[in-house]
């Protein structure tokens, strides 16, 4: 142990952050705060080389949707312009772009198995695999950040705790921005990068759980060296509590390294699947106290760490004002006083139809979902659902402008409709609160945020092969629409759309009954359009088909999702895209059929997704 025998006369000052390593330093405690053993030039050289590795992934992804992009732009002039001839769309220019779809960019980790989750029994799963692009970016991160935390040269062990204290906290103050960044919805790299909420959020659970043990190694080595230095003729425990007594700083780390644990062992899969309301609530006020203890843990030392909590807080600010905008912007028309109305309408099935009278037009692309805020239903929360359709109005004039100052702007109401399957929570509140509606409609108020997604487009592709299971749907028929419209008007290159919707029951057609007709009233309908419904739960005798449209095609059997691809590619028309929006195990079902298939033919998915 380190003693002091002039320890009576001499008080350390713990808020000294200065780095004196010096034998003439008379401060006991001097490997056990502030910045002497701590090597701040290596610690400031790994964090650059993790910013340096972060924007390399930033500019692979980049380049890789460029190339993307450019190759479904190209394909879909040529289309256009060769009069719908695709022949030479129909397997890629590449062979070995298969492969790798195949090998890494569809696959998942093990086998077939991702969106499914992994059960340990009825009610409690663990969560979901990634895929192998996702698990590549999980392992390099986390192991670079291993290995700069090991990256200290051999010195007497007191130096070296000091050091190593340094160096994690340097990165688990530096990882709390990829924390902050990764987990808002507004993160401007989904629409640059084209990579889904979804996947940022599961980095983001990753980095944290990384910087929550990066913060245990801080205050551990800390401790450590603490623990054994002798003060007041005193060591051990004594002297950990001497310095946190005499310090407000190190109270304050200790509060954000308590409650950044607690914030990684509630977000586990089994407890935020069984109280996701609750854990919401409290993830939001553990992250404003993990921010607040980071920012006195270093301000009152003023350690050189600060600006990124600042960087951090101001991102976090940014997305609350965003947020805030948005709904302003989309709901509240000033010049006529005017809110978003809501609409709600029980339907068979145990879901609900909500229709959101906007003051203002919508004219969002395909696939996009919005955030709802029903105060009513649910006083604190929002939550996600697809866009299932979509109108807007606009005004209207008698005559022609005489100039194209007088063209007017069209500023006419919109409404989007949502279709709400109960289950537990607000959706089951809502669908109870429809039910009660003395006539057809209930009316309230309310607001949408959004759009978000949207950002993967179907134009290019001759054939496209869309999967929906229950209230997936709403996601695919928007996509339907835009593509039977763009084929009319020469604008898409799609020719075929085979439409897959699996229910348990005829009852469920009524969710979409309307829309329906505005869409068998489209030009080319017929021609372009099938509807293939699956329903798993009625024998064949108890469907009356008279009562159905004639254009469905309805099967009493579970839906083979490789029979189905297998099907599609025989008559392909040009590329194929294959499009799922379901549970997990269906969607896996689908990603395996089109992997064993995308080294025969161009064949692209897309997988929708609202995990949590």
């Amino acid at each position: 142990m380190i003693s002091m025998s002039s320890a009576s006369t001499y008080v350390p000052n713990i808020d000294d952050v200065h780095a004196d390593a010096s034998a003439s330093n008379r401060d006991p405690f001097k490997f056990s705060h502030g910045l002497t053993g701590v090597d701040q030039p290596a610690n400031y050289l790994f964090v650059n080389i993790l910013v340096a590795t972060a924007l390399i992934l930033v500019i692979l992804a980049i380049s890789f949707r460029l190339l993307i992009g450019v190759r479904n732009y190209e394909r879909r002039i040529s289309v256009i312009n060769a009069c719908r001839k695709q022949d030479f769309w129909k397997k890629d220019r590449h062979p070995w772009w298969g492969l790798l779809k195949r090998y890494f960019l569809y696959a998942p980790v093990l086998a077939n198995q991702h969106d499914r989750e992994i059960r340990i029994s009825k009610t409690i799963n663990v969560g979901t695999l990634p895929t192998r692009p996702q698990l590549a970016v999980i392992i390099f991160y986390v192991v670079s950040n291993v290995v700069y935390c090991a990256a200290i040269p051999m010195r007497p062990r007191a130096q070296m705790l000091a050091e190593f204290r340094g160096r994690c906290g340097t990165l688990a103050a530096f990882n709390m921005i990829f924390i902050v960044l990764f987990a808002l919805r507004n993160n401007p790299f989904i629409r640059m990068l084209h990579i889904s909420y979804d996947t940022f959020n599961l980095f983001h659970r990753w980095v944290a759980r990384l910087g929550a043990l990066e913060s245990i190694a801080h205050v551990f080595a800390f401790m450590f060296n603490a623990y054994h230095v002798s003060y007041e003729g005193r060591g051990g425990w004594h002297s950990v509590n001497w310095i946190i007594h005499h310090s407000l700083s190190y109270r304050w780390g200790f509060a954000a390294l308590f409650t950044m644990s607690l914030l990684v062992l509630h977000s586990i899969s089994p407890l935020r699947h069984a109280f996701y309301e609750s854990f919401l609530t409290l993830h939001r006020i553990g992250i404003f106290i993990v921010m607040a203890g980071i920012y006195f843990h270093l301000v009152k030392h003023a350690l050189p760490q600060l600006p990124w909590v600042y960087l951090f807080i101001a991102f976090l600010a940014l997305e609350y004002f965003a947020r805030l905008f948005r709904i302003l912007n989309l709901n509240i028309f000033w010049k006529r006083g005017t809110w978003t109305q809501v609409s709600l309408e029980a339907l068979p099935g145990e879901a609900t139809r909500a229709t959101f009278l906007l003051p203002r037009s919508w004219n969002a692309n395909p696939g996009s979902h919005v955030h709802i805020y029903l105060p009513r239903v649910a006083l604190w929360s929002s939550h996600p659902f697809s866009v299932a359709w979509f109108s807007y109005a606009k005004p209207s004039s008698e005559k022609l402008p005489l100039s194209i100052d007088g063209v007017p702007v069209e500023e006419g109401t919109g409404t989007i409709s949502c279709v709400i399957r109960a289950r537990t929570g607000m959706t089951r509140s809502l669908y109870e609160l429809a039910s009660t509606g003395k006539v057809c409609h209930v009316k309230l108020w309310g607001a949408i945020e959004g759009p978000y997604g949207s950002y993967h487009s179907l134009d290019s592709y001759g054939t496209a092969v869309l999967f929906a299971v229950g209230v997936g749907i709403t996601h695919q028929l928007s996509f339907v629409r835009h593509l039977l419209a763009g084929h009319n008007s020469n604008t898409v290159g799609t020719e075929k759309i085979l439409f897959i919707w699996c229910i348990t029951d005829t009852e469920c057609l009524e969710w979409i009954q309307p829309w329906l007709e505005e869409l068998t009233a489209m030009k080319n309908f017929r021609e372009v359009i099938r509807i293939r419904i699956h329903i798993s739960k009625m024998a064949a005798y108890e469907i009356d088909e008279t009562q159905l449209p004639e254009f469905l095609d309805i099967r009493t059997r579970r839906c083979n999702p490789q029979e189905v691809v297998d099907e599609e590619i025989l008559a392909q028309v040009g590329a194929m895209v294959v499009s799922v929006c379901g549970p997990g195990g269906f969607s896996d079902s689908v990603r395996a059929a089109v992997r064993r298939r995308v080294c025969i033919r161009s064949i692209d998915l897309i997988e929708e997704t609202f995990s949590y």
